[in-house]
């Protein structure tokens, strides 16, 4: 067995129903074993949502690597620590697929994305082990950058103050960036809770882009089709965060198409359907797409949930949704 083989076999566990594999040796793979890391600068997290504040801390180890000669690294996990630890417990729904959040800390500017495998033996490891050992001893660290918030170590017992101890005492130099905008604090669990009270507006402008939610295009129930509305129905992954129910105008990602999104429970069933359901009505298009991925950018909020009680009701309200997005559409 080849050293890569054997690497792969230590972690594939860690990585399964979480991370293709493609990405795993991409990401993982590629970045450990093909680079040399000689002097760099570094910053650790999970990055959910790669949102402003993340931006803002990002740009600054991009401009110290700049500036020093150094290489800039992200260390991100996967899957989430909280998923590895209690992995049958309530664990947060994420603003971010893995694939998601490598794609947006790749637009960053960063040189390398490290996707860490986090489990128990990781968890286990104290601060000064995790700056002594991966920090400094994996990746050869000249600056760690951290938000002023940020807590590493076992039982995220390392802060902000537990670090500028340790550089004191070391060749390391650390810099801690504050990640709040006007008065108000930026995070991911402020961007989760607007996407559930419906706030896309406000989700966005934390986020620095617009909301995206990604899926394979799965066989629905075909109603749409009858009443001229034809929907993809798309398979979200489990701990995917989904807004607040109701429609969505939305941008179909690489691509000049717009169309409408409804996110919730159907809703003529006589039964009363218990599952959430992702389904897009993408306008002026008539391609078969089943079982490809999708990407799409949440670009404003159209309506709440509404139950209907007949055919006609639903697609006179369809036909009101459309022409609602049409008129944004002719705004922007």
């Amino acid at each position: 067995m080849g050293r890569a083989e054997s690497k792969l076999a230590q972690v594939s566990d860690v990585f399964k129903y979480v991370l293709p594999l493609s990405l795993i040796l991409e990401y993982f793979f590629m970045n450990i074993d093909d680079l040399n890391f000689e002097r760099t600068v570094v910053t650790v997290g999970s990055f959910d949502g790669v949102h402003c504040g993340h931006r803002a801390l990002l740009r600054r180890v991009v401009d110290i690597a700049a500036r020093h000669s150094l290489r800039s690294v992200i260390l991100t996990f996967c899957p989430h620590p909280r998923q590895a630890l209690d992995p049958k417990g309530e664990t947060p729904l994420l603003l971010n697929t893995p694939d998601e959040r490598i794609a947006l800390l790749k637009q960053t500017g960063i040189d390398d994305v490290i996707v860490v495998p986090f489990d128990n033996v990781l968890s286990q490891m104290s601060a000064s082990d995790f700056i002594r050992e991966i920090i400094i001893g994996k990746y050869n660290a000249k600056y760690l950058v951290v938000g002023q918030d940020h807590h590493f170590g076992k039982g995220r017992s390392g802060n902000v103050q537990h670090l500028r101890e340790f550089v004191s005492q070391s060749d390391l130099q650390a810099e801690v960036v504050d990640l709040k905008s006007s008065d108000r604090k930026i995070s991911s669990s402020a961007i989760r809770k607007a996407l559930l009270n419906g706030d896309l507006m406000q989700a966005n402008e934390m986020l620095g882009y617009e909301y995206i939610i990604s899926g394979k295009i799965i066989t629905g129930n075909q109603l749409g089709r009858t009443i001229g509305f034809p929907t993809a129905n798309i398979e979200i992954a489990e701990y995917k965060l989904l807004p607040k129910e109701g429609v969505y105008r939305v941008r179909i990602k690489n691509s000049d198409h717009v169309g409408m999104m409804h996110i919730g429970k159907r809703t003529i069933l006589k039964k009363e359907d218990t599952a959430v359901h992702v389904e897009v009505n993408i306008f002026d298009f008539d391609q078969q797409i089943y079982g490809k991925e999708i990407t799409l950018a949440l670009t404003h909020r159209i309506r709440d949930h509404i139950r209907f009680d007949n055919i006609e009701q639903l697609t006179g309200q369809l036909h009101r949704d459309k022409q609602k997005v049409l008129s944004i559409n002719l705004k922007i």
